[in-house]
């Protein structure tokens, strides 16, 4: 579940919200900033999430079977942890 939700906290930092919200509304300049922080936030938390529950998964079935748990993790909702 990790995995699913980190990848998806990843996919949304990918998402321009300073620059929506400035072309709706016209954001001040800090406005503007924060966005992009939470950005950013949003990105590394998911990068943490994924990556941690991922390291486990490789640190018990080692590098030669990582694509595969991942693919099983990401796609089915498998454990990471079988």
């Amino acid at each position: 579940m990790k995995l699913r939700v980190g990848v998806v906290l990843w996919l949304l930092s990918w998402i321009p919200y300073g620059l929506i919200l400035d072309a709706i509304f016209g954001l001040p300049r800090w406005l503007y900033i924060c966005s992009w922080v939470f950005e950013i936030g949003i990105g590394l938390l998911g990068i943490w999430l994924a990556g941690t529950e991922f390291s486990k998964a490789v640190k018990k079935s080692g590098w030669k079977h990582a694509p595969h748990i991942a693919w099983e993790g990401l796609i089915h909702g498998k454990s990471l942890d079988q």
